[in-house]
């Protein structure tokens, strides 16, 4: 999976990041956390404003700390 130079959203390049280390894909991702492939995609490029639950997901299953992506996402805003 090609990582998307131009993402400048932190939490999208936490999530990609982890994913490429993980050798997964968003649509793994989405699949594993039961959100559309498209939800996911928004939430990567900083386009959608995950929600704390859908994050908590996210966390849980790319095994990152939650409060870091919370972070990410406060540090966008």
């Amino acid at each position: 999976m090609p990582r998307n130079k131009n993402n400048d959203c932190p939490v999208g390049e936490i999530i990609t990041s982890r994913l490429e280390e993980m050798e997964r894909s968003q649509l793994w991702l989405a699949r594993k956390v039961e959100r559309a492939p498209n939800t996911i995609n928004e939430v990567i490029k900083g386009r959608q404003c995950p929600s704390i639950p859908l994050l908590k997901s996210i966390a849980d299953v790319i095994e990152v700390d939650c409060l870091k992506l919370v972070a990410a996402v406060l540090k966008k805003e």
